[in-house]
């Protein structure tokens, strides 16, 4: 009997590997699949935090691979980098792709520093025309038992708007 497909996805971008460490906790708190953001745009150089900056106040949106269909899932997390106050480019290429995604779609962002996370939250709802059920955003400076707290009460809000439960 092959085995029940999983309720949760997750959908990130990470450029130097704060978002990916947090979209892999979250994946193994909620056994969900992930689903990487690519593009070749932003290496992990000077020159590539450069052009995210750039591209981010100026909205310039870069080639991503694409990514399934996730309508059959439960719920879809979406992450990424806060880059000057704007979710980083690469999530908003996808958002702009206008993907098929379930009812219940949360988001969370991390930060090198003190960036305006509800503006961030704010645009990529707006991009999907509708809300989040949870957010959460971790500074990269944040301690580990603190964001272990955001992590929890992000997917205990998950699970509760999904109707299932972590402990099975």
């Amino acid at each position: 009997m092959p085995p029940e497909p999983r309720k949760h996805a997750i959908v990130y971008y990470s450029r130097d590997g704060h978002t990916h460490r947090l979209a892999r906790q979250l994946a193994d708190t909620l056994e969900a699949d992930l689903f990487r953001i690519v593009t070749s745009r932003y290496s992990s150089n000077v020159l590539g935090y450069l052009h995210a900056g750039f591209d981010s106040l100026t909205g310039w949106l870069p080639s991503i691979s694409p990514i399934p269909d996730l309508s059959g899932y439960a719920s879809v997390s979406l992450g990424a980098p806060i880059w000057t106050s704007y979710p980083g480019t690469p999530l908003r290429t996808y958002l702009a792709t206008r993907p098929k995604l379930p009812d219940i779609v949360g988001m969370f962002a991390t930060s090198g520093g003190n960036s305006a996370q509800d503006k961030a939250f704010s645009i990529a709802c707006g991009t999907m025309d509708r809300p989040f059920v949870a957010t959460f955003s971790v500074p990269n400076s944040l301690d580990q038992a603190a964001a272990d707290m955001r992590v929890t009460d992000y997917c205990n809000a998950l699970v509760t708007a999904v109707g299932t439960d972590l402990s099975t």
